[in-house]
């Protein structure tokens, strides 16, 4: 309980400082920094890892770490990852054994195969990884621990039978079973005769001497559960640590089966992993949440994301007739009438500039406008959503308009001229984010703007 009580406090300040750390723009992140579904990513990676195991069963001196006698192990795993948070491996731990209590010791290996399921901690509380370079994880798991296992004399040692005779144990000598349970008053386990040795995995018979045939494997379930952190190197290296306690439901790794709680191993390991795949390529645990899937999935719901839509398939129906949709203003003076309409609106994908195959339809119809009157010409306006900074949001906004302009100069041919920019950063928003949260749509301030001047 009380190994499990320091697991759980550790994990606890592991999500402290996740939340700690967790401050993203969002603003400015690239194209493969951002996780959308259908890309492909590299999902697969191998783990080599070494570390130390330390032992809690009954035959131990200590409470947390051992004084001497560490016991160190390799590890290998095999990762899948499924999308961001969620992922699962196959791992597998061999180690020697040893501890030591009063007048004994155990020692012997095991070998261990778990699988595991891992979440991201900070795909949680903070949707991405830490400064696109620390990743903290959880993991739990299901699997077998295969071992042997035999009690010795930690020194020599005398031993009264019940006839009164006196027998010597010497030092290092394998133990038999009526010296350690008479010793400590514990019952013999069922199943067990006063002179099998303590032994598992070799044969158990005391009238063999020694017992040195190998029999079978004991083999035992083990729920390992723990955390990690990962260090990105590369887009195909990362290192890693890892705390992962292993909960035995037995009591027998030490060959001692009359203890009050099963027996655990903690294993502590640094890990180097390689993540198969291209290198033009993230892993997904390494990209942070698209914010436009939360848009996508409110769209059929939202009064607002509906409206949007009914003026787009009006706009659509309207230019396929070559007609103009117009919400004008006049500025009447002396001798000029200013005359504005609303052409078209073209929107962009977040933190993006790039045209999209609906916005070349949309600056087609302009362009025909364009060409069909010569008078014609254009206010390019542009527009972001209120994630990242002003500044870094006006020069967005800048080149989205540059964007839509190139495509009206260089692939329609229509005069520079005949143009007028202006980005405005997050001003003039559509939709008030701030004030209309959860309603406020982030999508339809990322946008173009194009209004047709007459004079």
């Amino acid at each position: 309980m009380l190994r499990h009580t320091r697991l759980g406090l550790l994990i606890m300040l592991l999500f402290t400082a996740v939340n700690m750390l967790a401050q993203i723009d969002f603003g400015k992140l690239s194209e493969e920094q951002i996780y959308r579904k259908g890309n492909k990513y590299n999902t697969w990676s191998v783990s080599v890892g070494v570390g130390p195991v330390i032992y809690y069963t009954d035959v131990v001196d200590y409470t947390i770490f051992p004084k001497n006698h560490w016991k160190f192990g390799p590890t290998i795993m095999v990762s899948k990852q499924f999308n961001r948070p969620w992922g699962i491996d196959a791992q597998f731990l061999s180690a020697n054994m040893y501890g030591q209590k009063n007048h004994r010791y155990f020692e012997g290996n095991f070998m261990e195969g778990t699988i595991n399921l891992t979440f991201s901690i900070n795909q949680f509380a903070a949707f991405g990884p830490i400064a696109d370079k620390w990743d903290f994880y959880g993991k739990v798991g299901l699997g077998a621990v295969f071992f042997r296992s035999r009690q010795r004399a930690l020194y020599d040692q005398e031993y009264i039978n019940d006839d009164g005779s006196v027998e010597m144990i010497p030092k290092d000598n394998i133990m038999r079973a009526k010296y350690v349970y008479d010793f400590v008053s514990y019952p013999m386990p069922e199943g067990w005769k006063p002179d099998d040795y303590l032994v598992i995995g070799w044969d158990r018979d005391g009238t063999k001497t020694p017992p040195l045939e190998e029999t079978k494997r004991k083999v035992e379930i083990v729920l390992p559960i723990g955390f990690g952190v990962k260090y990105r190197l590369s887009k195909s290296f990362d290192l890693g640590v890892e705390i992962m306690m292993h909960s035995v439901a037995a009591d027998n790794l030490d060959v001692n089966m009359t203890g009050a709680d099963n027996d655990a191993y903690m294993y502590s390991s640094f890990n180097l992993t390689y993540k198969i795949g291209k290198k033009n390529k993230r892993h997904p645990v390494w990209t942070y949440k698209d914010f436009n899937i939360a848009y996508k999935q409110r769209r059929d719901t939202d009064p607002l994301a509906t409206k949007l839509d009914s003026l787009s398939n009006q706009l659509d129906s309207l230019a396929a007739n070559d007609s103009i949709v117009t919400d004008t203003t006049h500025i009447f003076t002396e001798s000029i009438v200013y005359e504005e309409d609303v052409s078209t609106s073209v929107f962009f994908d977040f933190d993006k500039s790039t045209i999209s195959r609906r916005a070349h339809k949309e600056i087609a119809k302009v362009a025909r406008a364009m060409e069909n009157d010569p008078t014609i010409r254009i206010r390019i306006v542009g527009y972001c959503d209120t994630r990242g900074s002003n500044d870094y949001n006006y020069r967005l906004s800048q080149r989205r308009c540059n964007a839509v302009l190139d495509i009206l100069v260089h692939d329609y041919g229509i005069s520079k001229d005949r143009f007028q920019v202006q980005p405005m950063g997050e001003r003039d928003l559509l939709s008030d984010t701030n004030k209309l949260k959860p309603r406020g749509l982030h999508m339809v301030n990322r946008r173009v703007d194009l209004f047709m001047i007459k004079e």
